[in-house]
């Protein structure tokens, strides 16, 4: 029965064996063939039953097996890499029970111990009970002990909350007592005082360091940083050296541990006294010496932090520790340094301080450790800071022509800016330095004033608006590609400077005439380059000039009135007419609609200004000139010819429209025709005399009819429907 079950159990593993290969694909599995007789014998036998030999079995021949399969190709399975396990926290999350149990009663605890102690030092030194020495004494000890007390709890007992409270009121009792020692009962001097609170900071940040315990770490840090204050040290050259190592080592550790909160705390600590010994100061190297190096220090810190924790985005607190310390260092040193009489000191501190933050952003920029935006925020400090120092020290044209040149600066950058933050802080720096540059230029060398009659300096104003013209101009070119919009704004916003110079160096004329030029250029550089905001341009500084001629050189009441300057009106009307001309000769806008337009006006220009001019030639002299304008008086002649030209240029131009089948001419003409027989039947009917009046209705009837008679003979007949023809 044992070998039956043997004989068995093989035939079963030979065929898993089989298949498994067959599955794998690793060999090719053979036809099955037994090794040995199969005996047939039940794989469970019922009990009882009588064990009865069995003859072996015949050998089986195989059957058919079809050969293998080769199995489907698939990908490998990626399996991902494993995960660094997250370490251990040393405050885990723990329920509101456990808090108030382990933790508020413990600080509470430390807390109420404190403040017996100062209840005691009160009562004793009120009662007189002992000396002030053995009050410090008592004092020192017993919070010494309690220190000794903490460690042990916290070494041998692990990490309860009850032996950092402990240590953290024997850190404090420690401080409270050297305070008393040093500054209340002059037991100690100061230095030696100085020394003791560096060693119990020293010793609560190492032990802080050692537990991870940021509460113990702050008051240690903290508390050594307030050293000098608290044992009311001489604001010496030494006490300074000690707040500088104190702070130095003050920064590593907070750097080492990542208490990047903790520095801002030891910012505020330090500041109020190096900025105490700077405003003291006797000589300007010494106030310039601290402020190097505690602004050395603060950056370092800054930095620092994202050299230790690499971040992808802006660290508020590193952020905010820079720009701080930035703004005051500017603002002590510049104040400090002008009340000891060096201004120009003061000036190049400023200076010195932009190039050291933008020379840290240029740095950053090059370290993949450090985010990016810390970068740019140091480089935005940096300009910050230039512009204000140049703003001190340069005064004129040169303080906008400089913000100018800083705008094209940044225009640089936006060409290389990759992403949108990027973009979007470069983009302020450009059109802050534009706008300073514009404020500075409106308020001292060309200011609105002067497109009146105020006196102004024409070259320093030209050389101003010329240097923010070209780096509008400069910085659009840089910026075309990748910032369309970028672009846009700029070259719009160099068109109005341009625009405000021309207004500024000409006047009466020649301010038309120059606009004119200037559509005339711009509409040639439109079909030259296919620039969009060129022809804008073309078209906006062709209707400046059109306005500032109808307005003052030739305004509609010189259509009864004539022109008081006649050359002037054609300097200014001929210009606007010769714009017009070439906008439609260079078919600005590239639309077929667009030639006929300007084609228009600068025709209606030449007709404006022919009327103008014959109505001029039949004014009455002397005192009769300006007379109402129902008081024409010799002036019907002018009228009665001025109705003639208009009737004739509108039947000639109707003609010629009919002749070579355009439009737009045809259209043109009518209009024409129809305020001509509007000016002769309401403005001619009602002033001109009889005889006046019946020359002027005939002539333009018999106009009218011969206009009429050649859109019958020229103009051709429509096509017939071609649904309603014959067969034929």
């Amino acid at each position: 029965m044992t070998e039956d079950r043997l004989q068995l159990l093989e035939r079963r593993t030979d065929a898993l064996t089989e298949r498994v290969a067959r599955l794998e694909g690793a060999v090719e599995a053979p036809a099955y063939e037994p090794t040995r007789p199969a005996p047939e014998v039940p794989l469970l036998p019922t009990a009882g039953a009588a064990t009865v030999p069995h003859a072996p079995a015949p050998a089986q021949t195989p059957r058919y097996q079809p050969p293998p399969r080769a199995p489907e190709w698939r990908p490998p399975i990626a399996v991902p890499p494993l995960q660094p396990t997250r370490p251990r926290r040393d405050h885990e999350p723990v329920n509101l029970e456990d808090l108030l149990g382990g933790r508020v009663l413990a600080w509470v605890g430390g807390l109420a111990v404190l403040i017996g102690v100062a209840f005691l030092f009160a009562i004793a030194v009120s009662r007189g009970w002992i000396g002030e020495g053995a009050r410090t004494a008592m004092a020192g000890a017993g919070s010494l002990a309690l220190l000794a007390v903490g460690v042990w709890l916290r070494e041998q007992r692990g990490r309860g909350e009850a032996a950092l409270a402990a240590v953290g009121t024997a850190v404090a009792t420690l401080f409270m007592t050297v305070t008393v020692a040093a500054q209340v009962y002059d037991l100690v001097p100061a230095s030696v005082g100085l020394g003791l609170a560096a060693a119990v900071g020293a010793t609560a940040t190492a032990l802080a360091v050692r537990w991870s315990a940021p509460a113990v770490g702050a008051l240690g840090v903290v508390g050594a940083l307030l050293s000098p204050v608290l044992v009311d040290a001489p604001s010496t050259g030494g006490t300074l050296a000690f707040l500088f190592v104190a702070g130095t080592s003050a920064a590593g550790v907070l750097v080492w541990r990542r208490w990047n909160w903790l520095a801002l705390a030891a910012f505020a600590v330090t500041a109020p006294q190096w900025l105490a010994w700077v405003f003291d100061a006797e000589s300007a190297p010494g106030a310039l010496a601290v402020l190097v190096l505690f602004g050395a220090l603060n950056a370092a810190s800054a930095i620092g932090f994202e050299l230790r924790v690499p971040s992808t985005r802006l660290r508020a607190s590193s952020s905010f520790l820079l720009v701080t310390s930035a703004l005051v260092l500017a603002l002590s040193g510049w104040f400090s340094l002008n009340d000891l009489d060096h201004r120009h000191l003061a000036e190049g501190w400023l200076a010195a301080l932009a190039g050291a933050h933008v020379l840290i952003g240029l740095a950053a920029a090059r370290v993949e450790r450090i985010s990016r935006e810390i970068g740019l925020l140091a480089l935005a400090l940096g300009v910050v800071l230039f512009d204000v120092a140049f703003a001190l020290v340069v005064d004129g044209p040169a303080l906008a022509i400089g913000w100018a040149a800083g705008g094209l600066a940044f225009a640089v950058l936006l060409q290389r800016a990759k992403r949108t933050s990027d973009e979007a802080l470069v983009g302020i720096g450009l059109g802050g330095h534009l706008a300073l540059s514009m404020v500075s230029t409106l308020t001292g060398e060309a200011p609105p004033s002067a497109l009146g009659e105020a006196p102004v300096d024409l070259a320093a104003a030209a050389m101003v608006l010329a240097a923010v013209a070209g780096s509008c101009f400069t910085s659009a070119r840089l910026t075309r590609d990748g910032h369309a919009a970028w672009a846009m704004t700029l070259d719009a916003l160099g068109l109005v400077v341009v625009a405000y110079l021309t207004a500024i160096a000409f006047d009466g004329p020649a301010l038309a005439v120059a606009w004119a030029l200037e559509a005339a250029l711009l509409a040639t550089l439109a079909r030259r380059s296919d620039d969009e905001l060129a022809a804008a341009g073309a078209v906006a500084f062709l209707l400046g000039a059109a306005l500032h001629a109808l307005a003052f050189e030739a305004p509609p009441d010189a259509l009864v009135d004539g022109l008081a300057n006649p050359s002037g009106a054609l300097m200014a009307v001929g210009a606007v007419a010769a714009a017009a001309m070439r906008c439609a000769q260079l078919r600005l806008g590239d639309d077929e609609r667009s030639r006929p337009v300007f084609g228009g006006i600068g025709a209606v220009a030449v007709l404006y200004l022919a009327s103008t001019e014959l109505v001029t030639q039949f004014q009455p002299d002397g005192a009769a000139y300006g007379a109402t304008l129902l008081d024409l008086g010799v002036r019907q002649q002018g009228q009665l010819l001025l109705s003639a030209l208009w009737s004739v240029v509108g039947v000639a131009v109707l003609i010629v429209g009919l002749r070579r089948d355009v439009r737009s001419l045809r259209l043109g003409a009518l209009g024409l025709l129809g305020v001509t027989i509007a000016k002769v039947f309401f403005y001619d009917l009602s002033t001109l005399t009889s005889i006046y009046r019946v020359v002027s209705f005939v002539g333009l009837g018999l106009l009218l009819l011969g206009a009429a008679y050649a859109w019958q003979r020229l103009r051709p007949e429509p096509l017939p429907d071609m649904r309603t023809a014959p067969p034929a």
